[in-house]
Formats: structure tokens, C-alpha cells, sequence
């Protein structure tokens, strides 16, 4: 028989196990001013759960190509809108951002933009469905 004691650590472990897992693969239906969607886990999701919206990769190539778009959320392969289309980033280190001037953008480490609205004074975006 295993003791109290333990049966609470082994909770205890698997409870932050599942919050680091949560953590590391977040997913919100809303961007504003001054956050940041990095490549990688993170990711938007619409309210329905129908579309996703982050960095992929594109093509079966040796160079390194990441493209923001959104995709089906049981069908992530078909991609239904991308935003860099004719600029990938050409590594892991870029953002999908709300910037202060209120469009959204996709940018790397260097700042360099790969993708940008002009619709300014808008202080989110969302995806619906």
C-alpha cells in the first residue's frame, strides 16, 4: 500500500507537470497592445476552437522557413490565410505582436517586420469561430 504521504507528492508532481504542459502550450483567443505570440507552442485560438492561428513551416525544404497564418484546428495542414507569405522569418525567434501604434505585426529578434496591417487605433485582435 502506498502512503498518504507519498500519494500527495505523486499528486503534487503530476499537478505541475500538467501546469508546465498548459504553460508551455497556451492558447488565448485575444492579442492587445504589447503582448507577444512567440514561434514555438503559443498560439491563438478562436472562441469555437475551429481555427488556430501561429507560426508554421512551410515546404519541404533545407531553409528554415516560418510563416504566421491560420489554419483548421482538425485540419491543421490546410492553412486558410497567411500573413507572411512572401517573407518568411528564417529562424524560431518571431513574434506575432499588437504594437502600440495598434497593427498588428510579425516581427524577429532584430525587430525587423515580415508582416504588418495599417489600420492603426485598434487595440485588439481576435479570431473568431
Amino acid at each position: 500500500m502506498v502512503s498518504s504521504t507519498r500519494n500527495s507528492h505523486i499528486i503534487s508532481l503530476c499537478t505541475f507537470l500538467v501546469c508546465c504542459y498548459c504553460y508551455s502550450c497556451s492558447a488565448k483567443d485575444i492579442i492587445t497592445r504589447g503582448e507577444f505570440i512567440n514561434d514555438g507552442h503559443n498560439y491563438l485560438e478562436s472562441p469555437g476552437k475551429k481555427f488556430r492561428m501561429g507560426f508554421f513551416p512551410h515546404g519541404n525544404t533545407t531553409e528554415l522557413r516560418r510563416y504566421v497564418g491560420i489554419w483548421y484546428t482538425m485540419d491543421p495542414k490546410t492553412i486558410v490565410w497567411v500573413a507572411n507569405r512572401d517573407k518568411p522569418v528564417l529562424d524560431y525567434t518571431g513574434v506575432i505582436t499588437v504594437a502600440e501604434d495598434g497593427n498588428f505585426k510579425v516581427l524577429n529578434k532584430d525587430a525587423s517586420v515580415y508582416f504588418s496591417t495599417t489600420t492603426g487605433n485598434i487595440a485588439h485582435y481576435y479570431i473568431s469561430n
